[in-house]
């Protein structure tokens, strides 16, 4: 429920987070609670005129109502079933196990091996491992042919010779006729001399169809060679994954002996357990939204501190965006985003409770830090290359009476508003004066604080509910209450456009609000837990920053697609700490060109991660359900399947890796661009392969040939199921360059 009281009827109703603002009253132990005395209820009459200048509230979305909830299925995982096995077709010697390079490929030089023969290196191959992506038809065995190859070179050379032979034998047979034919009429000239001429080109005939018999047996003999050659170039038939090495480099192999084993990655299906209540609501061939987990380790530098991170923020300078912590250690620390070099150590009397920074376009860059001294303190770092670690006179001389637990620059980086206890105060920072203090209306401690760019100021506390408050330039007003929050959310983000509002519906959903009317615009479900801590919006409102709160979650941020009107956000990472810490605190970086995600963990470290790139957003992946199986007296195991979608993953979905599989009653997602069917199952029994998306990108992409080493396609086998031996394509060539 979402109760709202207009205290101001003028007030201009938003909210906007300073994009680099991220204090945190996550941490353990945060003292400041004002206790349970009842809060006063002052309401001022006359606050002025606006505290900065506002800008015009962001027209309300247009959204005809929010969609039924859908039918989450988190925790299911990601099957790839197939395996085939790759022998060898002839007994012979591996003399390579390995794909060509790619002119661009990266690659440890422990991994580059040549052919045996290849004595000049001109060459170079990848060694295969476990793990390693291959494709259909690409070369990924060689086998010692020396032998057939010597075969082949000497009937190239025999077929050379009978085509000379029988085109010298052609002309020899021309000129016999022509001199015959001079001695017909011609007197003094015995018949004799002509018949004897004649007789000779006959033989020159029977000569040639003698050699052009020949000929035929001998390109018949050479075509049987190159492909006994063939068999000595062994092929992948699927698109797959190594997952065993049955053989190795320099062994001896017989016919019919497997030589590596294959995952086909062509298709996946994912299995997850559903109540047994939806039973009857999903059935085989819905079409449902999968959406895979996909944890990411921290990409960027990182710092530590001594102790617990308390808060953390980003600088809104423009290229070059510092990280600022504050933590248990008694310090603030910045340094410098791109390399992670610590460009400051700020001591502080006292632990840092909260920590903040002034947005992007605001000339004088400052960063505010508040104690358990209920002392705010004040940092220059306009100049990154020159930041002083002395604040001694840069300290706001008024202090509150508990632990600053949160801190707010306005957007035009000219007032701060603090947070302790319940007390809310408004500075002006330029005069190091305090301005006021809002009305008493929280019932117990603020936890988050975000100015908007209407002059508003949204605030969250532990009492469950959010207020929003227009500032004048002599006080401030109670413009709106929303209450009746699950109160897990302690840091509640607002979209910096001032129109939307993160509210924690309950421990397992967020609602992304309208500020201008209250209305719900869309919703995020947690995957099998519940959220806590913090839900913060990204600089351009497109993402949503999220931390769990189940106890297997609390070492991981969720990152979001925020939800379009009436729907349902789109999980798109998941960002694991080191050693599963637990998240203290998080921030967005402000800076377009340099986007990432920054965060504390309860043992001091503090590191960033990569954003998703723009590209991600809107992309959906779609599912067939294939069966409902019953699993227990509760459950049922839902099973679909789909095309491994390696457009969006450089390697497609790895096996045993797991995905939430969204179901929407009555409402089925858009069928997908393209679905791959599977194979009929062939003759004899050998299990078909599905699927037929070539992996791009990964540890191993395909292999190009030229000509020369493109292998001849005659009918292919089959691949076959785990203990069953498949036959490669054969494929003629000679080494390296290609055949001689």
């Amino acid at each position: 429920m979402i109760r709202v009281r207009r205290w101001v009827a003028a007030a201009v109703l938003g909210g906007a987070v300073a994009p680099m603002t991220a204090c945190n009253p996550m941490t353990s132990g945060s003292p400041g609670d004002a206790g349970d005395k009842p809060a006063p209820s002052a309401t001022h009459t006359d606050i002025g005129g606006d505290l900065y200048k506002p800008t015009p509230a962001p027209k309300p979305a247009d959204a005809a109502g929010m969609a039924a909830d859908p039918i989450v299925v988190a925790n299911a995982v990601v099957q790839n079933n197939d395996r085939v096995q790759i022998a060898a077709q002839v007994d012979a010697k591996i003399e390579l196990l390995a794909v060509p390079l790619e002119p661009n490929e990266k690659v440890m030089p422990e991994r580059i091996v040549y052919h045996p023969r290849d004595t000049e290196r001109k060459k170079p191959y990848r060694r295969l491992m476990v793990g390693d992506l291959i494709s259909k038809d690409q070369t990924i065995c060689r086998l010692d042919d020396q032998l057939v190859e010597v075969q082949v070179v000497s009937l190239r050379n025999t077929i050379r010779e009978l085509k000379l032979a029988i085109e010298e034998g052609i002309k020899a047979e021309k000129a016999t006729e022509k001199i015959a034919d001079a001695y017909v009429g011609v007197r003094g000239v015995a018949d004799t001399e002509r018949w004897s001429n004649l007789s000779l080109v006959a033989r020159y005939k029977e000569n040639r169809i003698q050699s052009q018999k020949e000929l035929a047996k001998t390109e018949g003999e050479l075509v049987q060679a190159e492909t006994q050659t063939g068999r000595y170039w062994i092929q992948s038939q699927i698109n797959g994954r190594v997952v065993k090495l049955l053989k190795n480099q320099g062994e001896y192999a017989k016919a019919g002996d497997p030589i590596l084993e294959v995952q086909a990655t062509d298709r996946v299906r994912i299995e997850g357990k559903l109540d047994i209540g939806y039973g009857e609501v999903v059935r085989p061939g819905m079409r449902v939204l999968v959406e895979p987990s996909r944890p990411v380790s921290p990409t960027g530098p990182s710092v530590s501190h001594r102790q617990e991170v308390t808060g953390v923020c980003v600088t809104g300078h423009a290229g070059r965006p510092l990280v600022v912590s504050g933590g248990l250690d008694n310090a603030a620390i910045i340094w410098e985003a791109a390399g992670g070099k610590s460009a400051a150590r700020l001591p502080h009397p006292t632990p840092v409770r909260s920590v903040a920074a002034t947005g992007r376009g605001v000339k004088a860059q400052m960063v505010a830090t508040g104690g358990d001294d209920g002392v705010i303190r004040m940092w220059d770092v306009s100049n990154p290359d020159r930041l002083s670690t002395r604040d001694l006179d840069k300290y706001f001389p008024e202090s509150h009476g508990a632990a600053v637990t949160a801190l707010a620059f306005s957007p035009d980086g000219r007032f701060l508003a603090s947070a302790a206890g319940r007390d809310v105060w408004v500075w002006s920072v330029a005069e190091k004066k305090k301005l006021y203090q809002l009305p008493g209306d929280h019932r117990d401690a603020v936890t988050s604080l975000r100015f908007t760019p209407q002059a508003t100021l949204v605030t969250a506390a532990r009492d469950k509910a959010v207020r929003v408050w227009k500032l004048g330039d002599k006080g401030a007003a109670l413009a709106a209450l929303m209450d009746h929050r699950g109160g897990a959310v302690d840091v509640l983000g607002v979209s910096t456009d001032g129109g939307k509002v993160l509210f924690d519906k309950d421990a397992g959903r967020l609602d992304v609000v309208n500020l201008a009317d209250e209305r719900p615009l869309g919703s995020l479900q947690a995957s099998g837990g519940r959220f806590a801590g913090l839900a913060l919006f990204s600089p351009d409102d497109g993402l949503i920053l999220t931390a769990g709160g189940e106890a297997d979650q609390r070492g991981e941020l969720a990152v979001w697609e925020a939800p379009q009107p009436g729907g349902r956000a789109v999980e798109r990472r998941r960002l694991l700490t080191r050693g599963g810490q637990p998240v203290t605190c998080a921030a967005f970086s402000p800076d377009p060109d340099k986007p990432f995600v920054v965060a504390g963990t309860a043992d001091g470290l503090v590191s960033t991660w990569a954003v998703p790139a723009a590209a991600e957003r809107g992309r959906q992946m779609v599912a067939e359900v294939v069966s409902v199986m019953p699993a227990d007296a509760r459950t049922v195991t839902l099973s679909v399947e789909m095309a491994n979608p390696t457009d969006q993953f450089p390697n497609g979905l790895a096996d045993r890796s797991l995905a939430t599989i969204i179901l929407t009653p009555g409402s089925e997602p858009a069928a997908p661009p393209a679905v791959v069917p599977p194979l009929v199952k062939p003759a004899g029994g050998v299990a078909p392969m599905v699927g037929g998306v070539v992996p791009a990108g990964g540890t191993s992409p395909a292999a190009t040939r030229g000509p020369s080493e493109a292998p001849p396609k005659p009918l292919p086998p089959a691949a076959a199921p785990s203990g069953v031996t498949v036959p490669p394509v054969p494929a003629p060539g000679g080494l390296g360059s290609g055949k001689k």
